[in-house]
């Protein structure tokens, strides 16, 4: 089913179909080739059965990047895995929970097993939608935050092995202003926010770049259960965006991917907001 209009033209005051093909990367043979930015790389990326996380796994495949995809969701990153290889990437898929610090460090042993290192390590994995919107304080915390210091923890020893390695954290601008009444989610994203600078700083001298980004409101599968029960959100979160959209996935996974790559050797410990103007300012407010 086609969308009613795409949100990537800045149109305004039109409802987008919830049901539409979200915007990921078209992969095809032609665009996989050591010229691109990721070429022998390999790339680790979690909660990439769908949403932000498929995007970014399939734009670093785009760019040659050997990927990992993590998901506790056999189906979904199956289909990830698909999509990857039917273009002429790489890939393969590990069933890892990043809450089980166990089972993050069995990811890493298996990435490495089957690719030799790890250069790039993307965590993105979050708890369920209604965890998020019920407050869940212990699945926020646990997938999120202590999720995001598993996986990199698992991952630094195999980077400073390298002398070099790139760690982004998807975190959000829940992290940085107040939103919703989703307050363990914010908090944990918050938190993600701290590590990241705090990691930053403690690995510097390894060559182990660590950034994370802060997207604004993405339209991805999680928004469903929102969708179900105001069909009209999206259009009323709209205006408050000066660009006049709300994002796509490929959106943050143009950000990561320059995070990934050698473009971005001099960045480490930074936020990367990619909202659309969301907070930079109301730019609705009357004067």
């Amino acid at each position: 089913m086609k969308a009613k209009y795409d949100f990537s033209k800045g149109e305004r005051g039109k409802f987008y179909n919830a049901k539409a093909v979200f915007q990921y990367p078209q992969l095809s043979r032609k665009d996989i080739g050591p010229k691109m930015r990721l070429h022998n790389k390999t790339a680790i990326v979690t909660g990439a059965g769908r949403g932000i996380g498929k995007s970014v796994a399939l734009r670093f495949a785009e760019e040659g990047a050997k990927v990992v995809v993590d998901d506790v969701n056999d189906a979904n990153g199956a289909e990830t895995i698909a999509a990857i290889t039917d273009a002429g990437g790489e890939a393969m898929f590990v069933n890892a929970d990043v809450s089980s610090a166990a089972d993050t460090e069995r990811l890493i042993a298996e990435t490495v097993d089957t690719y030799g290192t790890v250069d790039i390590l993307v965590n993105n994995a979050i708890c369920s939608t209604a965890d998020v919107l019920d407050n869940n304080w212990e699945a926020n915390l646990a997938v999120a935050l202590r999720g995001t210091s598993h996986c990199s923890n698992a991952v630094i020893p195999v980077m400073q092995q390298n002398g070099s390695g790139s760690i982004i954290n998807i975190a959000s601008v829940n992290g940085l202003i107040g939103l919703q009444a989703i307050h363990a989610y914010s908090a944990a994203k918050g938190g993600v926010i701290a590590l990241t600078r705090s990691m930053a700083v403690a690995h510097g001298k390894d060559n182990i770049r660590i950034n994370c980004i802060c997207p604004g409101t993405i339209q991805t599968e999680v928004w469903e259960p929102m969708l179900e029960r105001n069909p009209q959100i999206l259009d009323e979160i709209t205006p408050w965006y000066p660009l006049g959209r709300i994002g796509q996935p490929v959106d943050i996974a143009n950000a990561a991917l320059f995070l990934a790559s050698d473009e971005a050797s001099f960045a480490t410990g930074a936020v990367f907001v990619i909202d659309g103007g969301l907070t930079a300012g109301n730019h609705q407010f009357p004067i």
